[in-house]
């Protein structure tokens, strides 16, 4: 099997070319070793499948950051057996930069010019045979978006493969650099092993660059000395006699050759079409206007969101009832049927009812992200975030935790300084998920009207927003004292998003609740309903009575559908006695008063105790909190698919009113994240302490918050 690593920049499209290389064909797991997203896939050719790995998008291979560091080491892998770089055809000569170094490994490659409908928007024409001839490689002209030059591009990688390597275009960096650069690599080739891990003119720069992991190398080799006095003596001859350090001249003579070369290939012309993008970001980008429009377009998502993803929403309830009813009706009574019916279909149904409402909000957010919006997002919040006291670059990492805060807090490894970093780190859970997303849908959807509910999720993101540049700016007064650093962040052009591209982000994240409901939920339904039902199914006096009671309604001349009635209402009745009884609610008992201010200030709700149980649960996972409130508030699905059976127990059941549930809410909000961001709280900062530190004051913060939102309320009148 061929092995290509697709490497570009953030904002080149690397991921359409990926997506339009591999279709359906690919999958998504980690790197080996760290958590980092890998992204590989197939497609066929007449040689046999060719895999593509697309590399995390980065502007150097200087190794400075986790991206840079998996991409270095894996372009150099001799597993790869071609480097495909995606370039942005409108704005090339800041792409060609990380060329010049892939170029450096003297590993076959294809170049693919990607936007080309952008070059041509902004009146740039390339010279494809010249640029061909500069690099040494193949050059094709791609608009991935639209999937033009998809085929031409396979048949390049193809031809590339099975040729022999062609002598590529390389920098020079002027004699004095290149003198210095022949006696480090003399050094190196002294050791067999060192000189074959990668080509040592590459590891002869990258010494000279200062590349952590290259010097690491070179610390493992039995060369060490050798090679290490003669970098010394190159740096103490380039410096004064060039007038900078190593890594400056480099970045100096890479920028040179770039240069030129889009000196000798681009031809500005004028422009065909007005070009946009100034005017949209006079308004979006606005110091006073930008926010605003930020926030109206976030509640034009979730309104939306909200709205349209009941339709499918209230199919997928009425397939669990109809499910839940089928198996009520055909399985023998005993404990594996009640955990089927009791148990697994309203907890795994709870979750996967909520599924289409999450696919849509990522499917707009994907919307969003490829019209080149959400750059302009962050750029709009960074004035923000720096008077909070969080670094620039902690915006994308928030972003990310709206989606899930274990990469949220994995993506904070792009940001340098480790006081930024590390409070980006502790603030991140704060961040709504959308976890807790399903349920905020569900407390909301039952006590809110629907525009109420949609301004109550949307008042959550807001809030956890706010929460966390609060908590960033009282961690840099405290803990993590001195000035953050500014953030330079690239704008891409506006784009219009192609469906497909949507589609399949919505597919991929809908795919991940899908697989923890197989798993996570499918177990923590299990667990709590044997906590639920233990010990208390097991007292024989309460089963032979509720068979009495059976046999009684049964004897009774009544109509069908009264009888089932009465049937289902003993049911319940006994369901509700077992639960009360059971060891989960001798846990939520001991528990509830804890919880008693916030969510029962007037001590009137008799099973108060099942929301401690509930959130308890949302430590494994937030998912879980919803399976949970299914199966101790015995949902049972129904038929009718106007709301699904949790919303309509806790209508009925619960005693939450609008108040205590919007305290609910702001409690799940707040309170300690889940165990898989607590464990990658603890893999990126290397301790527990800090971990801990996140559960203790994440818990007392929702608490206070919490009973500021019911005190609150009182003192308004909506108690």
């Amino acid at each position: 099997m061929t092995t290509l690593a697709l490497a570009g920049n953030p904002n080149c499209g690397k991921t359409t070319i990926f997506n339009a290389l591999t279709g359906s064909r690919h999958h998504v797991g980690n790197w080996p070793g760290v958590t980092v997203e890998r992204r590989s896939g197939t497609f066929e050719a007449a040689q046999g499948p060719v895999e593509v790995v697309d590399l995390p998008g980065t502007y150097s291979l200087s190794a400075r950051s986790e991206d840079e560091r998996i991409a270095s080491e894996y372009v150099a892998d001799p597993a790869v057996d071609l480097i495909v770089n995606v370039l942005d055809a409108s704005n090339l000569e800041r792409n060609l930069y990380l060329t010049t170094q892939l170029l450096e490994l003297g590993r076959p490659m294809v170049f693919v010019l990607n936007m080309m409908d952008d070059a041509a928007e902004k009146g740039l024409r390339i010279d494809l045979a010249a640029l061909e001839s500069l690099l040494g490689g193949p050059v094709v002209p791609t608009v991935g978006n639209r999937e033009e030059g998809i085929q031409a591009l396979k048949d390049a990688i193809l031809r590339v493969a099975a040729a022999p390597p062609a002598k590529l275009a390389s920098v020079n960096y002027g004699p004095d650099m290149e003198g210095e650069l022949q006696k480090i690599q003399k050094e190196i080739l002294r050791d067999e092993h060192l000189a074959q891990a990668q080509p040592p003119r590459r590891l002869a720069l990258q010494l000279l660059e200062g590349v952590p992991h290259a010097m690491e190398r070179v610390e493992r080799s039995h060369a060490r000395k050798a090679v290490g006095a003669q970098v010394q003596a190159s740096l103490a001859f380039l410096e004064p006699h060039l007038g900078a350090d190593g890594s400056a001249l480099l970045a100096e003579g890479r920028y040179g050759f770039v240069h030129g070369l889009v000196e000798e290939v681009v031809e500005r012309t004028d422009r065909k079409h007005a070009d946009i993008t100034g005017r949209l970001d006079a308004v979006l980008t606005h110091r006073y206007l930008g926010i605003p429009v930020f926030i109206a377009i976030m509640i034009g998502v979730y309104t939306l969101t909200f709205v349209v993803g009941k339709i499918p929403q209230d199919w997928i309830a009425a397939a669990f009832g109809w499910l839940h009813g089928y198996a009520s009706a055909h399985l023998p009574a005993g404990e594996l049927s009640s955990l089927l019916v009791d148990g697994i279909i309203p907890g795994v149904g709870a979750v996967i009812v909520f599924v289409p409402v999450i696919m849509l909000l990522m499917g707009c957010i994907a919307f969003l992200e490829d019209t080149g919006y959400m750059a302009r997002a962050a750029f709009i919040m960074d004035r923000l975030m720096h008077l909070m006291g969080l670094h620039g670059k902690s915006f994308i990492p928030l972003i990310m935790g709206t989606g899930c805060n274990v990469p949220a807090v994995q993506a904070t490894r792009t940001i340098e300084a480790r006081e930024d970093r590390f409070i980006t780190i502790l603030v991140a859970p704060l961040i709504s998920c959308s976890a807790r997303l399903q349920i905020y849908i569900v407390i909301a959807g039952t006590f809110f009207r629907p525009v109420q509910a949609a301004f109550a999720i949307l008042a959550m993101h807001f809030l956890g927003f706010f929460l966390a540049m609060a908590m960033g700016k009282l961690l840099r007064l405290s803990l993590f004292r001195g000035e953050n650093a500014p953030f330079v962040m690239e704008l891409p052009p506006y784009r219009l998003p192609v469906l497909k591209s949507t589609v399949i982000h919505m597919w991929e994240k809908g795919s991940v609740f899908l697989n923890r409901a197989g798993t996570v939920i499918l177990a923590g339904s299990t667990l709590v309903w044997f906590l639920s039902h233990y010990p208390g199914i097991a007292n024989s006096s309460w089963s032979a009575e509720l068979q009495s009671q059976h046999a009684a309604v049964q004897a009774l001349n009544l109509p069908e559908a009264d009888r089932d009635a009465r049937l289902a209402s003993l049911d319940l009745a006994h369901e509700s006695r077992v639960v009360n009884s059971s060891l989960a609610a001798r846990f939520g008992k001991i528990m509830e008063p804890t919880l008693a201010p916030i969510l029962d200030p007037y001590h009137t709700r008799a099973e108060a105790w099942k929301d401690t149980v509930a959130l308890t649960a949302g430590f494994v996972a937030k998912e879980i909190v919803v399976s949970t409130m299914a199966v101790i508030h015995q949902a049972q699905p129904g038929e009718r698919g106007e709301a699904s059976a949790l919303q309509e127990a806790l209508k009925q059941r619960s005693g939450l009113t609008p108040l205590t549930a919007l305290a609910f809410m702001v409690f799940t909000l707040i309170y300690t994240p889940c165990l898989g961001t607590v464990g990658m709280i603890i893999k990126e900062t290397r301790s527990f302490l800090w971990a801990g530190f996140t559960i203790l004051y994440g818990s007392g913060l929702a608490w206070l918050m919490a009973w500021l939102t019911v005190l609150g309320g009182h003192l308004l009148g909506f108690a």
